[in-house]
């Protein structure tokens, strides 16, 4: 899919701050730091699994992040009413699709393991490949191909640390077939992204947080009732206000620009980055060690990145 210019690309506005080139490496500037944040919303999410119920983290976090983008894009919004409740359906379907696959996969996170979940989760750029042809036919180069292939090869050697008889006895459980429905969501949620009209552009983010936290409302209550409510303490609401703020408002942001601005195919081989962020911040953050296979897992990760949004 080529890269959408002109008025895509006035969809990368972030708090009211323009990037209005429409040179695509704005746009994979903007995917970067995607999934940067997105590793941050990782390490804090890891952090208070045991005392936040999955379903509250989840819809505290959205509810907040379009509560947060609200004021700053309400103008836009009352003068895009029409164009608003004419895409009403779609806007209310990626609500669904967002919130209800993130929710999937932090409830995952109770039953399997991290290095699963990375190793499941790096299937993304394939699974939108293989949805974005079913739904346009357009066939991915031989150097794309090359490209998702080197970057999943660069995903496991950081999560095998170096060690491919690792992969073989890594065991799947039902965790791991949540992760695969929720990346699933994703995949559809990126192939339907450049759907947005352009005249709404970053204003249908709040709607889509919004409607999609509506959606996960009643389970949220009968989670409450039935398991856990959320902790009122000052470290369970600084995680979820950190998380809602830079790895949901800001990064749903920039994820929908760059994905509208480059397609879905070269968006979603950014997700592999995940991986290299996580253990960049886990080593000052967790204490961790860096190792070699960090190196060699990131080079083919990048070059994998290099191949897909070559021209």
């Amino acid at each position: 899919m080529k890269p959408k210019n002109g008025t895509a690309d006035k969809s990368l506005v972030i708090l009211g701050l323009m990037t209005s080139s429409p040179r695509p490496s704005r746009a994979y500037l903007a995917l970067t730091l995607t999934v940067f944040l997105w590793a941050i919303g990782m390490v804090i999410a890891r952090a208070v699994h045991d005392t936040i119920p999955p379903v509250g983290l989840s819809f505290w976090r959205w509810f907040i992040a379009g509560m947060v983008l609200l004021p700053f894009l309400w103008p836009r919004l009352s003068r895009g009413a029409p164009i608003i409740r004419a895409n009403l359906g779609l806007l209310c379907g990626l609500g669904f699709l967002a919130i209800a696959g993130g929710t999937l996969i932090i409830y995952a996170a109770h039953f399997t393991t991290a290095i699963n979940m990375t190793l499941v989760n790096s299937s993304q750029p394939a699974i939108t490949a293989l949805f974005f042809w079913l739904a346009t036919r357009e066939k991915l180069s031989r150097r794309q191909v090359l490209g998702l292939l080197c970057a999943a090869g660069g995903v496991m050697v950081m999560i095998s640390e170096g060690d491919w008889h690792a992969i073989g006895g890594l065991q799947f459980n039902r965790g791991d077939l949540l992760v695969v429905v929720g990346t699933c969501f994703y995949a559809i949620y990126a192939i339907n992204v450049p759907r947005i009209p352009a005249a709404l552009g970053v204003a249908a983010a709040p709607i889509i947080m919004l409607t999609g936290a509506l959606m996960v409302l009643p389970f949220y209550i009968a989670e409450t009732v039935f398991w856990a409510p959320v902790p009122l303490t000052i470290n369970s609401l600084a995680a979820i206000l950190g998380i809602s703020v830079l790895a949901s408002s800001l990064a749903l942001v920039l994820w929908n620009a760059g994905n509208r601005a480059v397609g879905p195919n070269r968006a979603a081989i950014f997700v592999n980055l995940l991986p290299v962020f996580s253990a960049a911040l886990a080593i000052p953050f967790l204490g961790e060690q860096l190792f070699a296979y960090h190196f060699a897992g990131a080079a083919l990760v990048c070059a994998g990145i290099f191949l897909v949004v070559r021209k």
